[in-house]
């Protein structure tokens, strides 16, 4: 979700491209595809609900903060082990991983196992059952109960739904939140809807986008953004799995050997996203002529299996192989992987144009991305606090020239993208990357301070006018997670008044003792306490805040009401009865402590390019954050930054995505009696290791090349051949089975959460 922003300009390029009586031969019209884009959408963000992520934040947070402050830290190991014990562990080897160093504690606590709980809990000192007990409600209420303590709606399989509590008040905060910015991206009341590419997606009912909110938005769930599963969740392990974490051998052959791509998605995520194309084509099928919102729900379906599809492109290494199999000379017999990686590396940046407009520095950072693109990463077991597995220190990563593959969001990379999506949320929805968006100047000027001309980008224009002093007063939450400038701030701990540091000068000496995040989530949770206004009313900053945004215009009332409501969620979170920050204060928190992470990081990658000799470098992880062989943050290509090979992953995902949407188009608009269509042959042929020449891919880049555009479906004649070649008879209606493939992988990751839930108590 790097950048929500790239699957809504492969839309606009699909709505485009679509002809208009291939629209209306499936009783569509143009206003109704805006429905293709809300799936889409909310696919991406559904990501800000993930509990497997959300129990590793828990983990974080008894590791680093509760365990250090506790009055009596051995009766708290033993209440640790006490409780793990209550779940049936206690005694195993497990929990002695769990709090290594301490085996006594850890043999003293198992013995307690035997008793009721609550009669451990009861001998324990009382201030140390405050600190233990305090914490664990503040973490289950903040972050949400564990899935085997989750009550679930009465329905089979993995539909079930878990109640709210199982996401926890984060979870409740980011749905609320999310539901107001899609009303203010989607809703046909917003009197002053966003400009630029936003604006191109026409509006629709506020009703309609709230039954399609309550329906669609979701959690997390790999396969529909078609990442690398973490189904085997120790990382380590995964290479002997290779039915599901090794290459395919449906495109195994005598001359290139065994090439393919990764069985998840070879096998388990073509099956998922075929199946269910299926299943909307039989359901359009099925539709009366007058039923326009069933049409309207199916395109949503289809919005959301079209992320896959784009994903595909965008989080994998296919690009780069298409270019591997194109190099010339080929792999010689007597040269290595090894060597041949090298070699290629070299000839693409002397004539790739990215390269060849790059400085000297840029140039390296580019080969060595894509060296590393092109490998795959070595692991080591895991351990109490990196249990998904650790980054080997001691065996190097290995070339990847056969096996096409999906990155693997770690806990980091999940974290970074959460950021830039909340940035892009706030932010980019309404302007240029670091411009100040339209709808904060006008709530500012509705707040009644004047915004001098001029003052558009964020940073120290912004100081000068008293842009950011005002919102940092006002609204701290939404200038933290607004600018980067601020973050990075927070994390130098340098006052306002200080800040930004001349190049080369020290920081100023603190004059209080509280760091800045701790006096930003203050200045935050007082924000979220009611107060009577000049006019009278009675609210809190952050209700003024978005009751501006209604009245200027840029907000309706159903999003002001849903943004309200996530507010008050935060409120009632900073009045737990604990020390411990809400879900704005975590929020804060969270990103400055990531910020430090990311500039960490950049400063790695700044030290690295200044060594030509790591473009070569084959350890997994060479210490940059953003260039960890087959992270997300490595392999993904759908930023503007995401270079090298952006625009052809952009290329081939848009035409891929607009090519399946225009031949259901055609199978439901001019259906063939006793004929259907195979759609795991389609989706084989799209998403595929590139053959060594010719090709869809190929023709697609070179017709780019020529005129800057990206070709449409009826450009392409062989994805037209391909449909008619797929189309096979109807076959006899088959027992339905137990399980849909949707319901099979959506079931394999609650398995995971339930596992990984063991580790709550590190």
């Amino acid at each position: 979700m790097g950048d929500i922003s790239r699957h809504r300009d492969i839309f606009l390029f699909t709505k485009d491209a679509v002809p208009p009586q291939l629209l209306n031969g499936a009783g569509l019209t143009a206003d109704d595809m805006t429905y293709l884009e809300l799936g889409n959408y909310l696919t991406d963000v559904s990501q800000f609900r993930d509990p497997v992520t959300y129990i590793f934040a828990k983990q974080r947070i008894w590791r680093d903060f509760v365990i250090p402050t506790t009055r009596d830290k051995t009766q708290l190991l033993r209440g640790i082990s006490a409780l793990v014990a209550g779940a049936a562990l206690a005694g195993s080897q497990v929990v002695k991983e769990l709090l290594s160093g301490t085996a006594e504690d850890v043999a003293e606590g198992a013995a307690f196992g035997l008793a009721a709980l609550g009669g451990i809990l009861a001998a324990l000192p009382s201030d140390t059952y405050a600190d233990l007990a305090g914490a664990d409600t503040w973490i289950d209420t903040l972050l949400g109960t564990p899935i085997e303590r989750t009550s679930l709606d009465k329905t089979p399989g993995a539909q079930a739904r878990r109640d709210v509590k199982h996401y926890g008040y984060l979870g409740d905060f980011f749905r609320l939140f999310i539901e107001g910015t899609t009303h203010f991206l989607f809703a046909q009341d917003v009197q002053k809807r966003t400009d630029g590419n936003w604006g191109k997606v026409n509006p629709i009912p506020e009703s309609r986008v709230e039954e399609v909110f309550n329906e669609f938005f979701t959690q997390y769930y790999p396969h529909e953004h078609t990442d690398q599963p973490p189904y085997i969740w120790d990382a380590s392990k995964r290479p002997s799995h290779p039915n599901m974490y090794g290459p395919g051998r449906r495109q195994a052959n005598l001359r290139d050997g065994d090439i393919g791509v990764m069985n998840a998605v070879d096998v388990y995520y073509v099956a998922y996203l075929a199946e269910a194309l299926a299943t909307v084509e039989r359901d359009w099928r099925a539709l009366k002529r007058d039923d326009q919102a069933g049409r309207q729900r199916l395109l949503v379906r289809m919005g959301k299996l079209l992320h896959g599809v784009e994903d595909w492109f965008f989080h994998s290494n296919v690009v780069e192989l298409l270019e591997l199999r194109s190099f010339r000379p080929e792999q010689l017999a007597e040269e290595s992987d090894e060597e041949f990686l090298k070699r290629f590396v070299s000839g693409v940046a002397k004539r790739r144009p990215e390269f060849v407009a790059a400085d000297a520095t840029e140039r390296l950072r580019l080969k060595r991305r894509l060296y590393r693109r092109l490998r795959f990463p070595a692991y080591d077991s895991g351990t109490k606090t990196q249990s998904a597995g650790r980054l080997s220190s001691t065996r190097m990563s290995i070339p990847s020239l056969r096996h096409a593959y999906p990155a693997f969001p770690s806990s980091q990379d999940t974290s970074h993208t959460l950021l830039h999506a909340l940035e892009n949320l706030e932010h980019k929805a309404a302007g240029e990357p670091g411009e100040l968006p339209a709808w904060v100047t006008s709530v500012l000027e509705q707040r009644g301070l004047e915004i001098l001309e001029g003052l558009g980008k964020l940073g120290r224009p912004l100081v000068v006018a008293g842009v950011e002093r005002e919102l940092r007063e006002w609204v701290p939450l939404i200038l933290t997670l607004l600018s980067e400038n601020e973050r990075q701030r927070l994390a130098a701990n340098v006052a306002p008044e200080n800040w930004p540091l001349t190049p080369g000068s020290a920081r100023p000496p603190r004059t209080v003792k509280e760091t800045e995040v701790e006096l930003q989530t203050k200045r935050h949770a007082a924000a979220l306490e009611p107060h009577k206004a000049k006019d009278g009313r009675t609210e809190n900053n952050y209700e003024q805040f978005v009751r501006y945004l209604a009245a200027r215009g840029h907000l309706n009332e159903r999003g002001k009401k849903a943004m309200v409501a996530a507010f008050e969620i935060d409120r009632k979170a900073e009045q737990l009865p604990t020390d411990a920050p809400g879900c704005g204060g975590f929020l804060m928190q969270f990103a400055v402590q990531l910020q430090e992470l990311l500039d960490a990081g950049d400063a790695a990658t700044e030290a690295l390019n200044k060594r030509p000799d790591s473009v070569h470098g084959q350890e997994s992880d060479n210490g940059a954050f953003s260039e960890i062989v087959g992270s997300h943050s490595l392999m993904s290509k759908d930023t503007l930054t995401s270079v090298p090979f952006f625009n052809d992953a952009r290329v081939l995902a848009s035409v891929a995505s607009s090519s399946v949407f225009t031949i259901m188009l055609q199978q439901v608009g001019a259906p063939v009696a006793g004929r259907l269509l195979s759609w795991d042959e389609v989706l084989h042929h799209l998403i595929r290791f590139p053959p060594s020449s010719g090709g869809w891919e190929r023709r697609a880049l070179a017709m780019f090349g020529e005129k800057q555009q990206i070709p449409a479906f009826s450009d392409l004649p062989e994805l037209a051949r391909l449909v008619k070649q797929s189309v096979r008879p109807a076959a006899p209606p088959a027992a339905k089975p137990r399980q849909s493939k949707l319901e099979e992988l959506e079931e394999r990751y609650l398995r995971l959460e339930a596992e990984v839930s063991k580790y709550r108590y590190p």
